[in-house]
């Protein structure tokens, strides 16, 4: 699954999302959209400890 597949998943199961969970749906959402900004395409096997601070 790419990230935009999932970014669109996320983006669906929103519109069924109680409330109360909106805001950590939307910060997840966020987070899958700067992981691809940022040419991360599989972030399960990213070694993120590589990566330039």
């Amino acid at each position: 699954m790419s990230n935009e597949e999932s970014i669109d998943a996320l983006n669906e199961i929103r519109t069924y999302c109680a409330a109360n969970l909106l805001d950590a749906l939307d910060y997840v959402i966020q987070v899958m959209k700067k992981l691809k900004e940022d040419g991360v395409e599989n972030p399960l096997e990213t070694d993120f400890t590589k990566l330039a601070k």
